[in-house]
C-alpha cells in the first residue's frame, strides 16, 4: 500500500551502540559495555554512559574551581581515573566511544563561584539551569570541550543530550538544559550547536552527535522547529544530528518521526531495544520489524500527542519505517540501545530478546539491501534455532507485536502510553482514557481487543513450547518469558475491566458484586501463578509490582484492587 523508494544508500557510516544505566542504580552488566564484544558484532562505535564532562577539573578556568583540598576535588579525580581505564580498553580494541554527556552540567564549586553569571533567572535559581546566552556560559562551555579533549585525547567525540539531565550519579555536579523556553528555544539551540560545531567538530576535529530529544512539539518532532535551527547551521562531516525514529518517544500508536530525511545535515537513527513501556525485554517483544518496515497501526493516520486513530488512512507517500527514509541520503547510521530506559525494573537475566532487536536492526543498518525476515533468520540460527523451530520463533516473535500493543493500548478512544511502564501499573495515569472509552461507549470492544491480546499470549505461550535449540538455556528462556508475558497480559486484562466497571460505578452504575468478586479472584490468581513462575526458574526477569510509577501507592492498580474489594465489603 504504502510506496517504498529503492535504497540508494547500500552502506552506514555508523553502527553504534548505547547502554544508558538508570539513573542512581548499579550500571548494566552486559556484553553491550565489551568494546570487543561490540565490534564483533559488527558495532564501529559506542556511547558509553561514563558522565565524561564530570571528569575534568576547573582549576585551569580559576584557581578556586575543584579545589585539591574537597570531596568534589577527589570524586572528579576518581571518576576521571575509571573514565581513563574504560577509555583505553576501548582503544585497545579499536573501538571509537562518543560517550553520552548531559549538557550543561558544572561541578558545584564553578556554581558557586559563578551561579549569579550563568544561570537562566527565569528557571530559578535552585534548578541550576544555565543560560546559554551568557557570556560566561559560553566561556565555560567552551573550556569544558577543551578540557574534555584535552583530558581524554583517546576520545573520537561526544554524543550530546541536553533535552534531560539526570545527575543521580554525579554528586559534586549541577546543571540542566542551557536552552531557555518559548520564543528563545529556537535561537537558543542555533547558539549552542554553533558553539560546539566550532569548538567539537573545527578545533579539535572529533565527532559531535547532538541529540535532538525534548519534550512538547519542538526540537525533536517539530520538522518546522528542527529546519528552523539546523538551516542556520553549516553542515560539517563532524557533525551528526540524533534523532528517535519515533514522533514521539519510543511508543506504539505514535507516527513516524517526520525530522528524519529532511534538511541538509547528517542524521543518525536511535533505535530502542528493549522498551520500558513494554516490559524491557522481560517477554517477547519484537521491535526491530516495525523499526525498519513501520509498525502495523501507521497503515493509519495517527493524532499526534493524543496516540488514536483518525478515522483515516495514512498518506501512501508518508515514511512508516527506515527503509521509507534510507534513500534520503541524510541517514548515516544508526545508534542501537541494547540496554536502557526508564527507571528501575523489570531487571532480566538473559538478553535473548534485546539482543534479537539490536542484532536485526544494526545489520540492516549495515546493508539496507538485507531483508529484516532474513536478518531474523540469521539471528535464530545463531541461538542454535532452526527449521521448523525457527519457524515457530518467526511466528512468535510476529505475534508479539500486536499481542503487546492490544493488551497495552486501545485502537477505539486515545491513549496514555505511559500507564504501565518499568515495572508499575499507574491507574491514575489511565483515567482520563477509561473516561474517554466510556464517553464514546466503546467499553465492550476496548474489552474484546483486551480477551484477543489475551488470546495472541496463549498462542505465543504455545509456540515457545515447541521451540528447540542446542542451546539449552535459550529454550528455557524462550519459555519462561513467552509464559510470563502470557501471564502479564492476561493481568492487563483484568486491570482494564476493573478500571471500566470501577469509572462506570463511579458514573452511578449498580454495584455487580459477583462481576466484581470474580475479576478480584482472577487478579489473585494470576498476580499468584506470576511469583510460582518467578520461583521456578533462575531465568525469569523480576516481576512487576502493584504500584504507580516510581513506587507510589496512591493511584496504583493495588490501589484500584483495595478500593475494590472495598466496595464488595460495603453494605447493600
Amino acid at each position: 500500500m504504502f510506496i517504498t523508494m529503492p535504497n540508494a544508500q547500500t552502506t552506514s557510516t555508523y553502527i553504534l551502540d548505547m547502554v544508558h544505566n538508570n539513573p542512581g542504580e548499579q550500571p548494566y552488566v552486559t556484553p553491550y559495555t565489551d568494546p570487543l564484544f561490540l565490534k564483533n558484532e559488527g558495532f564501529n562505535g559506542a556511547v558509553p554512559h561514563w558522565h565524561i564532562n564530570c571528569a575534568i577539573m576547573y582549576s585551569g578556568y580559576n584557581r578556586k574551581l575543584t579545589r585539591k583540598d574537597t570531596k568534589e576535588y577527589d570524586w572528579i579525580r576518581a571518576h576521571a581515573d575509571d573514565v581513563r581505564t574504560r577509555l583505553t580498553d576501548f582503544e585497545k580494541a579499536g573501538m571509537p566511544a562518543y560517550p553520552f554527556t548531559d549538557f550543561l552540567v558544572f561541578p558545584e564549586s564553578v556554581w558557586d563561584v559563578y551561579g549569579n553569571e550563568i544561570s537562566d533567572e527565569k528557571a530559578g535559581n535552585r534548578h541550576r539551569k544555565p543560560d546559554i546566552r551568557k557570556k560566561r556560559t559560553q566561556e565555560l562551555l567552551r573550556f569544558q570541550i577543551d578540557e574534555i579533549f584535552r583530558s581524554f585525547p583517546e576520545l573520537d567525540g561526544i554524543t550530546l543530550r541536553f533535552g534531560e539531565t539526570y545527575l543521580h550519579d554525579t554528586p559534586y555536579h549541577m546543571g540542566n538544559s542551557p536552552i531557555g523556553s518559548g520564543e528563545t528555544k529556537i535561537d537558543d539551540h542555533i547558539l549552542l550547536i554553533n558553539i560546539l560545531r566550532e569548538q567539537v567538530c573545527e578545533k579539535w576535529n572529533k565527532k559531535l552527535f547532538y541529540r535532538t530529544w525534548d519534550f512538547g512539539y519542538n526540537f525533536h518532532n517539530s520538522p518546522e522547529f528542527y529546519l528552523a535551527v539546523t538551516d542556520k547551521v553549516e553542515p560539517h562531516p563532524n557533525l551528526i544530528f540524533s534523532i528517535k525514529y519515533q514522533q514521539d518517544d519510543y511508543h506504539r500508536m505514535t507516527p513516524f518521526n517526520p525530522c528524519l530525511g529532511i534538511g541538509r545535515h547528517q542524521q543518525i537513527v536511535e533505535s530502542q531495544s528493549r522498551m520500558e513501556a513494554y516490559g524491557k525485554g522481560a517477554h517477547p517483544y519484537y521491535t526491530a520489524k516495525g523499526v525498519i518496515e513501520g509498525w502495523p497501526e501507521t497503515v493509519f493516520e495517527i493524532e499526534f500527542g493524543s496516540h488514536r486513530f483518525t478515522g483515516k488512512m495514512n498518506e501512501r507517500t508518508n515514511p512508516r519505517g527506515l527503509r521509507d527514509v534510507i534513500d534520503s541520503g541524510l541517514i548515516s547510521g544508526v545508534v542501537t540501545w541494547s540496554n536502557g530506559g526508564g527507571w528501575q525494573g523489570p531487571y532480566i537475566k538473559h538478553e535473548f530478546w534485546s539482543a534479537m532487536n539490536t542484532y536485526v536492526v544494526s545489520r540492516w543498518m549495515k546493508n539496507p539491501s538485507r531483508s529484516e525476515e532474513e536478518l531474523f533468520f540469521e539471528y535464530a540460527s545463531r541461538n542454535g534455532i532452526e527449521g521448523y523451530s525457527a519457524y515457530c520463533l518467526r511466528q512468535l516473535a510476529l505475534a508479539s507485536i500486536e499481542g503487546v500493543r492490544k493488551g497495552h493500548s486501545n485502537s477505539y478512544a486515545k491513549n496514555n502510553m505511559w500507564w504501565t511502564r518499568d515495572e508499575f501499573f499507574s491507574w491514575s495515569d489511565n483515567k482520563s482514557v477509561i473516561k474517554e472509552i466510556i464517553s464514546k461507549g466503546v467499553q465492550n470492544k476496548v474489552l474484546v481487543e483486551k480477551e484477543e491480546a489475551s488470546a495472541i499470549w496463549l498462542r505465543i505461550e504455545a509456540l515457545s513450547k515447541q521451540i528447540e535449540s542446542r542451546d539449552k538455556v535459550i529454550e528455557e528462556v524462550i519459555r519462561v518469558s513467552s509464559t510470563y508475558g502470557r501471564i502479564k497480559y492476561q493481568l492487563i486484562e483484568v486491570m482494564w475491566k476493573m478500571m471500566l466497571e470501577y469509572e462506570e460505578i463511579h458514573n452511578g452504575k449498580t454495584v455487580d458484586r459477583p462481576y466484581i468478586s470474580n475479576l478480584l479472584d482472577r487478579y489473585d490468581s494470576l498476580w499468584k501463578e506470576w511469583h510460582q513462575l518467578k520461583d521456578s526458574s533462575a531465568y525469569c526477569a523480576t516481576l512487576y509490582t502493584d504500584l504507580a510509577f516510581r513506587n507510589k501507592k496512591k493511584g496504583s492498580i493495588g490501589d484500584l484492587a483495595e478500593r475494590m474489594r472495598k466496595l464488595l465489603n460495603t453494605p447493600q
